[in-house]
């Protein structure tokens, strides 16, 4: 069983950010962005509305309703221990300010905080439809080294690809908590915020970066030859 050390918070850096760049024909708008553990969000990115489709109780951090814990920017705030002693653990979070569209890699991140390991079942909808449940597990997540609870967890993201579903766009997901590293191996996960990608990663800006020049070079040589 895992412990939950109270609502003291503090997170790594958060940065907000105003750029422009232009890559071959990808165009980074230039808007207040938001910087968060390895990833950039526009600030309409985040969920907007969410629905609890089990109808249990909540252990909030730091919020006291459900909007507090998981609508917006909310770093800070979250639910712990889904499922856990009559908790929910089935939600639909909703994008409706600024829809998921299929790119290269990840298009929207569910954070965790990692007070336990645990699985995360997750299904997108599109157009009203939705998908069937995939699995994050364990080795899937990634390490932000954004700190949570004065250093008691540090935040974890389950990269969600639209493409791995077999489509384009999606405006919402749908997330229950999995079996976790617990002594009782029941879901406990700690969900904090989630936010579509539509502003490419570092990563993501460097390989079509170095295709572009790739790209320029070859034009180059060309016209020379």
């Amino acid at each position: 069983m895992k412990s939950h050390r109270g609502s003291r918070l503090s997170i790594g850096m958060i940065s907000i950010c105003s750029a422009t760049a232009f890559v071959s024909t990808v165009v980074v708008p230039a808007a207040a962005d938001i910087s968060y553990g390895g990833y950039t969000f526009n600030d309409n990115a985040f969920a907007d509305r969410v629905e609890d489709n089990d109808g249990g109780t909540y252990s909030f951090n730091n919020a006291t309703t459900l909007d507090e814990a998981l609508l917006g920017f909310t770093p800070l705030s979250g639910l712990y221990n889904m499922d856990r002693t009559g908790n929910s653990n089935d939600f639909t979070l909703y994008f409706d300010d600024l829809a998921a569209v299929d790119n290269a890699g990840a298009d929207i991140v569910l954070f965790d905080v990692r007070y336990s390991r645990d699985t995360y079942e997750i299904a997108v909808i599109t157009g009203g439809i939705e998908s069937a449940f995939m699995v994050f597990d364990f080795d899937s997540q990634v390490n932000t080294g954004e700190s949570y609870d004065a250093g008691a967890a540090i935040v974890w993201a389950i990269e969600i690809d639209l493409a791995s579903y077999g489509v384009t766009s999606a405006e919402a997901i749908r997330f229950r908590g999995g079996p976790s590293d617990t002594s009782s191996g029941n879901p406990q996960a700690d969900p904090t915020m989630a936010g579509v990608l539509a502003v490419p990663t570092p990563s993501t800006l460097a390989f079509i970066g170095s295709g572009a020049i790739a790209g320029m070079r070859r034009r180059r040589s060309i016209s020379e030859n």
